[in-house]
């Protein structure tokens, strides 16, 4: 076990404060935390595309952390992408790994395998699919293209699978790079 920080000895801490290993339970309660927290709540129990933005450090991603803490594990599988900057095949290979399974190499076929698996969640495990991708300001425009087509899953009989999506600011209107706000 890490020894405490000196400073943390003399202020009298127990352990460090603002640390990104808090539990969900134990963030400070906040209106704007709470209001975020139940938007992206609602996104993932009517199964939409949810987006979140906001300045670095406003708290979008301990918002995301603390709506998918709220969540059963039997009824639910979350897929967290830290970094999607891998280009459009490669959301679906995040996809498909996640839910155990080796990723095929051509991209069409990548794209029935996740489809397929994620109708495998749904129907046969009988859970809810969420994908977070956290600094979704790096998205480039068809990346958010195949989001959006794995959410309209759903709407043809494959699978029901959430996203949520959080990112800075990018342009001065708010909105993702390559869409108008």
């Amino acid at each position: 076990m890490a020894s405490r920080a000196p400073w943390a000895a003399h202020f009298g801490l127990a352990r460090t404060p603002f640390g990104k290993a808090i539990a969900a339970g134990d963030l400070f309660a906040r209106q704007a935390h709470a209001q975020a927290t139940a938007r992206i709540s609602f996104c993932i129990d009517q199964i939409l595309l949810g987006v979140i933005t906001g300045d670095v450090g406003a708290g979008k991603t301990v918002a995301v952390r603390a709506a998918v803490a709220g969540l059963d594990p039997t009824r639910h599988q979350v897929i967290y992408v830290a970094n999607p900057a891998f280009g459009t095949r490669g959301l679906y290979v995040q996809v498909v790994r996640a839910l155990g399974a080796q990723p095929r190499y051509l991209k069409a076929e990548l794209m029935a395998q996740a489809a397929d698996l994620l109708a495998a969640e749904t129907a046969e495990r009988h859970r809810r699919v969420v994908l977070v991708v956290d600094e979704a300001h790096l998205l480039a425009p068809a990346q958010l293209e195949e989001l959006r087509l794995l959410t309209l899953c759903r709407a043809r009989g494959y699978a029901e699978a959430t996203t949520a999506a959080s990112g800075s600011r990018c342009q001065a209107g708010g909105g993702l790079p390559g869409r108008s706000a």
